[in-house]
């Protein structure tokens, strides 16, 4: 199935869910009195009712981890699953995980190193971030979760098998993957009225299309994005789009009549997606001297020393065209925030990261908050 064809289907997936409650009863027996037993005016003694003391931990709420369609596959063919948490189904989270990327023989290789090939198990017990469920600093807290896991090599974006030669032969099929995930979303959390779409690393290059998506079927919601730690993406990455069918994952909007591979970079994204529904929200956050994204700036000729001035033509590129971006960039070679203890201690220039969050989630304007001294 294209990609087109996939964007379509969450129109009509037809995922429905019946349940059936069965109830039965049972005649009582009848009650036997012995005529002999003396009658007596004495009250009747009973043990006192045995309460339990009121509990004030919250229930746990489990994830749910659900296999996806043959089609659906990691970069190997091993099957793929995702996962979910429901809990308010009016604030829903979709997560898109990060874990590099494979243009190459080399670096899609089975032995390579440059990129997840294993699906992560839902967040547990001791997760930090955004996936702490009991910070009571924590905004998403009470939101609704799908998490996709990433082993495909494509940043979320692929749908493709890839031959590389030389034995090396990849399922690119991050955009199938995720978007059986969006379908699950769109199904099972219909009255949702807040939605954030969120990327960390390879997660945030596709953030702003799943965002549209959404926004597309779920008319009734505001939909927010965070891309975490995908500024410093190059352009350069529209050149290895090719190998991922990313062309063929694109939504069927008017906005990407005639568009071709090479067109496909970061900013691109983002630009397309607010033209197609204006009402989305951006926001993106990054380090300046990111060190997993240095070595892919290197492949494109970039030095680390440069990645702040690769986030600032993107974000202009964005916001020349009327979409605004609220930016972010922290000193130092951290990668990712939303996962980390520091999404709720960052602080720069006087403002803590996570009160210019919530800001953007109730709507306010933001304005952008890089780092002076970078290197940190």
């Amino acid at each position: 199935m294209s990609g087109r064809g996939i964007a379509r289907v969450f129109v009509g997936a037809a995922f429905i869910a019946v349940a059936v409650s069965c109830g039965g009863g049972s005649d009582s027996a009848d009650s036997v009195v012995d005529a002999s037993a003396p009658v007596t005016d004495a009250p009747v003694v009973t043990d006192a009712p045995v309460t339990e003391p009121p509990t004030t931990e919250p229930a746990v709420i489990a994830w749910e981890t659900i296999d996806a369609p043959a089609d659906c596959m990691c970069a190997d063919g091993s099957p793929f699953s995702y996962h979910v948490r429901e809990a308010d189904p009016t604030k829903v989270m979709f997560f898109l995980e990060g874990g590099g990327a494979c243009f190459t023989g080399a670096m899609c290789a089975p032995d390579s190193t440059t990129y997840k090939k294993v699906i992560d198990p839902a967040p547990g017990e001791g997760a930090t971030g955004i996936f702490d469920f009991d910070n009571p600093d924590n905004p998403f807290a009470d939101y609704s979760f799908v998490y996709v896991p990433y082993c495909t090599g494509d940043v979320h974006s692929g749908n493709t098998t890839k031959d590389y030669g030389d034995g090396v032969v990849v399922q690119h099929k991050g955009f199938v993957n995720a978007s059986t995930a969006m379908a699950t979303l769109i199904e099972r959390f219909p009255s949702a009225t807040d939605i954030v779409v969120a990327g960390s690393s390879a997660g945030a290059f596709t953030t702003p299309l799943f965002a549209g998506v959404v926004a597309d079927e779920l008319t009734a919601a505001k939909v927010s994005v965070i891309a975490d730690s995908g500024g410093a993406i190059p352009d350069a990455i529209a050149a290895v789009t090719s190998n991922w069918g990313t062309i063929d994952s694109l939504p069927d909007w008017p906005e990407f009549v005639d568009v071709t591979p090479a067109m496909i970079t970061p900013a691109y994204s983002f630009i397309k997606t607010a033209e197609h529904n204006p009402a989305i929200r951006f926001l993106r956050h990054d380090f300046a001297y990111d060190n997993v994204l240095s070595s892919f700036a290197r492949m494109a000729g970039i030095s680390p020393d440069g990645l702040v001035d690769v986030m600032r033509t993107g974000e202009a590129s964005i916001e020349a065209t009327g979409v605004p971006v609220a930016a972010w960039v922290s000193p130092g070679d951290a990668h990712t925030i939303l996962g980390r203890a520091d999404f709720y201690t960052e602080e720069l220039n006087g403002v803590r990261f996570l009160d210019w969050l919530l800001a953007f989630l109730e709507g306010t304007p933001l304005a952008d908050n890089y780092c002076v001294d970078c290197a940190g």
